[in-house]
């Protein structure tokens, strides 16, 4: 068997507590959802290999193994130039295969974006370490997709969504929590969104009060401040991102009101297993991460992914999670209104999730790395 290594992150941060706040955003790829993503692939491979960060020398990459695995993100616009990596790149060795992909747009699906052209020398120089003439990338969705067609790398990769989508190795999965969709909603936690998304600001408060209504909770993923915020770091923290996230959550408290509010509410998880397992204590997730939800949606709780941007969007419709545009509910949504918002079909997802499962057993197996059938469903 060839020797496999992550280019990227570790699946989780081991002793978290015990680390600065500062260290540990670095550590989660400054998203604690990046780590469902890891985690999610190492399933996938049935194995934890080693990591190498991608600050790491092209010597100590080379050193690893023969095959690299590069979990991705929305590296595909304008607002961000993979220069750096492409030079990278021309000096690696081994085979790569890199995992969802994504690329940052509008709300709409109309738009393709500019990349730089560090961007596209690091797709040349990525595409150039493949293993074979079949596709070494895999996108989060169909736009994604087309926006590499455009560019030219469209045979290059196939639209799989996020692995994430297989973490829970039921055939049934879906059918099963289909049921739970219907059950009475009494505790509701939110994947917690960015005070700099102020177009949602009436949305987010809207949640916060279901959220306070069912005794629920205020899950981040992002930014620094309020991972630091759910850790009682106040003192890393502005003033004036306290005053901004206040604001933004429409809450009418004083400084030391809200700071006990914070204290109440906020809650933050460097672990997958354990993150789920505390999202078992809820009858719904929303809110818009989608690796919030998803998490939610793959430990047996029912979720709604608020989407924003094609990003979202593209994920959501691939993996057929629920979701409901930011725009159409941006005046605020209801406990009232979350089953209706969240339409669900089970045996639509089954169906969905087993037609990507074999995609990606084709896929690894395409790219050098067979995967044992129980690493995807069951």
């Amino acid at each position: 068997m060839p020797s496999i290594f992550t280019y990227g992150l570790n699946e989780s941060v081991a002793a978290s507590h015990s680390i600065a706040t500062n260290d540990l955003y670095n550590l989660v790829g400054h998203n604690t959802g990046n780590l469902a993503f890891h985690y999610a692939i190492n399933r996938l491979i049935g194995s934890v290999p080693r990591t190498a960060p991608w600050s790491s020398t092209p010597e100590f990459v080379n050193s690893l193994g023969d095959i690299g695995i590069m979990p991705c993100a929305n590296q595909l616009g304008p607002h961000m130039n993979m220069g750096g990596m492409a030079n990278a790149f021309q000096q690696f060795k081994p085979n790569f295969l890199a995992i969802g992909l994504g690329a940052q747009g509008g709300v709409s699906h109309d738009d393709i974006p500019e990349l730089p052209a560090g961007t596209l020398a690091w797709l040349d120089a990525l595409v150039a370490r493949a293993a074979s003439s079949k596709p070494n990338i895999t996108v989060r969705g169909d736009y994604t997709l087309r926006v590499l067609d455009h560019y030219g790398f469209g045979d290059k990769a196939v639209s799989l969504g996020c692995p994430s989508l297989l973490i829970n190795k039921s055939a049934d999965h879906g059918v099963r929590l289909q049921e739970r969709y219907k059950n009475k909603i009494s505790k509701v936690a939110i994947a917690a969104g960015h005070p700099n998304w102020k177009a949602m600001s009436v949305l987010e408060a809207s949640l916060v009060r279901i959220m306070e209504d069912t005794n629920g909770m205020y899950i981040v993923q992002a930014t620094d401040e309020a991972v630091a915020l759910s850790r009682n770091d106040f003192n890393l923290v502005n003033p004036e991102y306290i005053t901004k996230l206040k604001n933004y959550l429409k809450l009418n408290l004083s400084d030391d009101q809200f700071i006990q509010w914070i204290r109440k509410y906020f809650i933050s998880f460097y672990n997958i297993p354990a993150w789920m397992e505390y999202l078992r204590r809820f009858d719904f997730i929303v809110g818009a991460r989608i690796h919030g939800v998803m998490l939610a949606i793959q430990a047996g709780v029912p979720g709604l992914c608020i989407a924003h941007d094609s990003r979202i969007r593209e994920l959501c419709e691939k993996c057929m999670i629920p979701y409901v545009m930011a725009n159409d509910v941006k005046g605020g949504i209801t406990l009232e209104d979350l089953p209706h918002l969240a339409g669900f079909d089970g045996k639509a997802f089954d169906q969905n999730r087993a037609s990507i499962a074999e995609e990606y057993q084709t896929f690894f197996a395409n790219n050098g790395l067979p995967l044992r059938q129980g690493n995807i469903l069951l």
